[in-house]
């Protein structure tokens, strides 16, 4: 789904904010350095055991439970259990209304239900946050692309390549908006650049 990175920045700003906290409280430090050990493994079921454990403490703040919650609903994305990743994206939110992942990754996941419309506010609002995020631009992209909505499909492409043009996978989507808008000049273009895309990743050169 391509949020690995964003979620992989909060698990990191999770470690170190909880690690300075569970550092100054001796009292119960152990069970907590254990959960945020699980939370932040690459076990599923340990991350979602030792995030749970995390957002159950009372003694951490807001700001932190919403990073356990977000990568609680990345475990759960991974399993497969959109239901329970969707609310826990929502809480991550909730608790902190700027978390670009949240909305981001929460977006993602109304794609793979279908459930466009949510998807498009999702990432107009990751895009208010930030709004170079090239991946919620493509993101959008999808959206649109899902309710059928070519053009405005190419024109998210457009900008996640302006800001990211090593995008592939917005440029792969931008040839399919296209291959269904019907329009074999904007494939053929479209087709150049993900062949420049390819051997630059290949070859490492233009």
């Amino acid at each position: 789904m391509g949020g690995g990175m964003v979620a992989m920045r909060a698990c990191t700003a999770m470690i170190a904010l909880l690690w300075g906290f569970t550092q100054a409280s001796p009292a119960g430090a152990q069970s907590l350095e254990q959960y945020l050990t699980q939370c932040s493994s690459g076990n599923d079921e340990l991350v979602i055991r030792g995030c749970t454990g995390l957002i159950q403490s009372s003694r951490l703040d807001r700001k932190n439970k919403s990073v356990a919650y977000l990568t609680r609903g990345n475990a759960f994305v991974r399993q497969g259990d959109l239901d329970n990743a969707i609310a826990d994206f929502t809480e991550a939110a909730r608790r902190n209304p700027r978390s670009l992942a949240a909305f981001y990754n929460r977006g993602n996941a109304y794609i793979v239900q279908e459930k466009f419309d949510q998807a498009i506010l999702d990432f107009s609002r990751a895009i208010s946050l930030q709004p170079d995020h090239a991946l919620s631009y493509a993101g959008r992209g999808n959206a649109y692309l899902g309710k059928g909505d070519t053009k405005r499909a190419i024109a998210e492409y457009d900008k996640a390549l302006e800001i990211d043009p090593d995008n592939t996978q917005a440029a792969a989507n931008r040839a399919l908006a296209y291959t269904r808008d019907g329009d074999i000049g904007g494939v053929l273009r479209n087709f150049g650049a993900v062949v420049r895309l390819f051997f630059r990743s290949v070859f490492g050169r233009q």
